[in-house]
């Protein structure tokens, strides 16, 4: 038996009520109808639900063991009415005693074990993720919203409504809002050098970086999304972002990766002494040595041009690695200098920083990545087969 006090909500598909429930005991007597096709009846859909993503389940389960970790928002279910006992708590309208039984099939019906009682329509991810909850953590409560006798019909179009009829957030904006955080991330950090580059007078991002992801009003040249450029500093950042945003809350955690060294992530050693100077001036120093090599496409904002877009980006912020490790021995900031030596060794002409040379896309990524170490490098320090995407 599951007993919680609960508000209810009344809209027009119906009643429903709100409350809270540790997450272990909601675990304990909630079920997850997974969207399948029934086997060899083609048409008939059994459940509501997507399959779990092994990624994205693997993500929640190191983030409910954070010192921070929330989830706001609420879990849906179906709980059979048969299953529920609702009764009025005295001088409080609007709430109520909601206790969640076993049904004993007295009706003549299928019995249905407490275990089985709760549906969920929404939420399954976050659920199974608390699975990993440590369990010599306090509870986690989670809030819930239970609709009491929905059927499948029902269920269907609170689930269709709750995950289509969302808009899905401009992932620049999201960085953006990272200016407002207190504490020191890799995504604060990213956020901040990207800032600072597109704010640099002379330098080679100057008004070329779309704040929020969008063009700013009266700015002609902007050719890069702010999303792609901080992602783009983050694989050469700490690699587990959220582990190292609990890290600066908290001091360092017990769950914390190997130590990474400057070598497999060059700004490592910045980010831990709080050089973030460093990071900037790198960056900045590197596509200096870009602009000066190809001045025209790098300038040119037209279509079809590459080289400040998202595929010449993404391929050249990968290659400041390469280029990073031929030059230094030990951390340090790299003079442009520096890097245009490499680039003179580089024999892409300007005329070649086309989309129809380097198509858009992952393959036209690598493919930029691949003749820029082919010409460009002298010595092979890093992984040639590394994930152009990776940002940890």
């Amino acid at each position: 038996m599951t007993i919680m006090n609960v508000l209810k909500v009344s809209q027009p598909i119906g009643d429903f009520f709100i409350g809270a429930i540790d997450s272990r005991v909601l675990r304990e007597i909630s079920t997850v109808d997974v969207r399948r096709f029934a086997e060899g009846t083609a048409g008939s859909i059994d459940g509501i639900q997507r399959e779990l993503s092994k990624s994205r389940l693997k993500d929640l389960s190191q983030y409910v063991n954070l010192e921070y970790a929330t989830f706001p928002t609420s879990i849906i279910l179906a709980v059979d009415e048969r299953c529920v006992i609702l009764s009025d708590i005295e001088n409080c309208d609007g709430l109520f005693k909601l206790e969640i039984v076993p049904y004993d099939g007295s009706e003549g019906d299928e019995p249905i074990p407490v275990e089985e009682a709760a549906f969920v329509i929404d939420g399954q991810h976050r659920l199974a993720g608390l699975e990993s909850l440590d369990p010599n953590k306090p509870s986690f409560e989670i809030n819930v919203s239970i609709f009491v006798g929905a059927d499948v019909a029902d269920q269907a179009e609170i689930f269709s409504r709750v995950n289509l009829a969302q808009t899905k957030v401009n992932k620049s904006l999201t960085y953006d809002l990272l200016e407002y955080a207190k504490e020191k991330s890799p995504y604060k950090v990213a956020h901040d050098v990207v800032v600072a580059l597109n704010a640099e007078e002379g330098g080679p991002f100057l008004r070329k970086i779309k704040r929020l992801g969008v063009r700013t009003p009266g700015v002609d040249g902007e050719t890069l999304a702010q999303a792609t450029v901080v992602n783009g500093l983050l694989r050469h950042l700490p690699k587990n972002q959220e582990k190292e945003r609990s890290k600066s809350l908290f001091g360092r955690s017990k769950h914390a990766e190997p130590y990474e060294t400057w070598k497999n992530r060059i700004f490592v050693d910045f980010y831990r002494n709080d050089d973030f100077a460093s990071i900037f001036l790198t960056v900045s120093n590197f596509f200096e040595a870009v602009r000066q090599k190809w001045p025209e496409p790098w300038s040119n904002p037209q279509e079809g041009q590459i080289l400040s877009r998202t595929t010449g980006f993404n391929a050249l912020i990968r290659f400041l690695k390469d280029a990073y490790l031929e030059i230094v021995e030990e951390p340090r900031v790299v003079e442009v200098s520096e890097f245009a030596e490499i680039f003179k060794r580089i024999d892409i002409s300007a005329e070649n920083l086309t989309k129809d040379i380097y198509v858009p896309g992952s393959t036209g990524q690598g493919k930029l990545y691949t003749d820029l170490r082919k010409s460009g490098l002298r010595s092979s320090k890093t992984d040639e087969t590394e994930d152009l995407f990776t940002s940890g």
